[in-house]
């Protein structure tokens, strides 16, 4: 009996030797993302029950309109707005059937196709349709009636051991919004300027070398991608002709910087660094407009490399990235990681001047996309998905929403509302952006592939 104490009791102190040291620590970890996760899920379901709160009564949500008063005094984004808030309500949980979702749609579809008794607006017929409007309502439809269950493909490997590209999911989506999809698709694509990007129609801010802008682009290429998920594919040409585009718009050239990536040998309670030097590359971000006529910024460095990772998926999909073609892609993503890791910011939208740029919740909603769409946990050495979460759980508002921007004092826009921002945040914390079969990031491994 003795015998079997002692060797009872032998057993025990390993054990708590083994949980009080890497065992506890991840234990904690666990525990610590659980704990989080919660408050995470409760701040999406008190933001999505505000923004309930918001709709009037003819279905539709505040837009960008300062005189709603009159019915075709109406903003043309305002139903990419009303979009947006759709898109929202549908990651908070929201499906098709729910009464505010249909209410709303019928408010959206009344103003695209037009409805003479109510003197609506007819965009698709009167040519007012904007990419923005076009790329948010896929995207919103697309997440309504959840066409590919919200995984991606499973990839399997050819006999090299390299993934082979997955075929699209077969489409769920019901008939009359699969047409309306496919209407959307094609006017993005006809919408394309032969430099291979999009632009806000009207917009004053201008640039001499064309006549587009990064924030519209990125929009145009989201809903192209959700689109492609469901097998209504826009053709190769798109992508690439963009994917130079934004290419070329990126920053010819910046200081040196580190690309870091988390050591695969870290334990937390080791004495390993977390982080390893997997190479140098260049500090290289981007800005609105093309000809790099402003500094770069956090959201639109966040932009170019979204937009990168999405015509890196959609060409290896469709089987049209060529080896050199992608290694430029992967140049390009890799230095604009480096640049988001080197002035990462939740709290502003950063600019390398130290300034706080516009648009600070669309940096944070731009941070989850370029974060989800490339399959990167840090960005430098930043978790950026627990930084940025972390932040906009202590900015909500007790009614459940975030504030309107400029609340604070600092320089705002018009567009950057309550609901803007709510849906941005909502988005961010919901991490709405669908990932790609596999992670779309560079996979360098030294200091020689500039």
């Amino acid at each position: 009996m003795g015998h079997a104490l002692r060797r009872g009791a032998i057993a025990f102190l390993a054990g708590m030797l083994l949980v009080s040291g890497p065992g506890l620590a991840r234990l904690g970890a666990e525990e610590d993302a659980e704990a989080f996760q919660k408050r995470v899920n409760a701040a999406i379901d008190r933001g999505v029950a505000w923004l309930r709160t918001q709709q009037q009564k003819d279905g539709s949500f505040p837009g960008l309109s300062e005189d709603r008063t009159d019915n075709r005094a109406y903003n043309l984004m305002d139903l990419g707005l009303n979009a947006l808030v759709i898109l929202t309500m549908a990651h908070g949980g929201a499906d098709a059937d729910d009464d505010a979702v249909k209410k709303n749609l019928r408010f959206i579809e009344g103003h695209y196709r037009g409805d003479p008794r109510k003197g609506s607006w007819n965009l698709a017929g009167d040519g007012k349709l904007t990419v923005y409007v076009a790329s948010t309502l896929i995207l919103a439809l697309d997440a309504l009636h959840d066409a590919t269950g919200g995984e991606p493909p499973q990839v399997a490997m050819d006999r090299y051991g390299q993934p082979k590209a997955p075929k699209p999911c077969k489409c769920k989506y019901p008939k009359r919004v699969e047409r309306w999809i496919r209407e959307l698709v094609d006017f993005i694509v006809k919408s394309q300027d032969a430099t291979g990007g999009w632009r806000y129609p009207g917009n004053p801010i201008a640039s001499e070398e064309a006549v587009t802008d990064l924030s519209n682009t990125q929009y145009a290429l989201l809903g192209l991608a959700a689109a492609a998920r469901c097998g209504i594919e826009a053709p190769p040409e798109t992508w690439r002709k963009a994917a130079e585009h934004v290419l070329r718009e990126q920053e010819s050239d910046g200081l040196d910087g580190t690309w870091w990536i988390e050591n695969p040998a870290y334990d937390p309670a080791g004495t390993s660094d977390r982080f390893v030097d997997a190479g140098q590359g260049k500090v290289r971000g981007w800005c609105y407009l093309p000809g790099q006529v402003a500094l770069p910024t956090g959201s639109m460095t966040a932009a170019g490399v979204t937009c990168l990772a999405l015509a890196k998926e959609r060409l290896w999909q469709m089987g049209a990235l060529e080896p050199a073609f992608r290694s430029k892609i992967d140049i390009g993503l890799r230095d604009g990681l480096i640049w988001l890791g080197e002035y990462f910011d939740v709290s502003r939208n950063p600019e390398p001047s130290g300034a706080a740029a516009l648009w600070h919740y669309y940096w944070i909603y731009g941070l989850e996309r370029a974060g989800s769409k490339t399959g990167v946990t840090f960005l430098g050495k930043h978790d950026w998905y627990r930084e940025g979460a972390t932040y906009l759980l202590a900015a909500q508002q007790a009614d459940g929403s975030w504030p309107q921007a400029g609340a604070d004092g600092r320089p705002a826009d018009h567009t950057e509302s309550a609901i803007t921002q709510t849906c941005f945040a909502v988005l961010f914390l919901r991490r709405a952006t669908a990932k790609p079969p596999i992670p779309m990031v560079p996979t360098f491994t030294g200091g020689g592939d500039k």
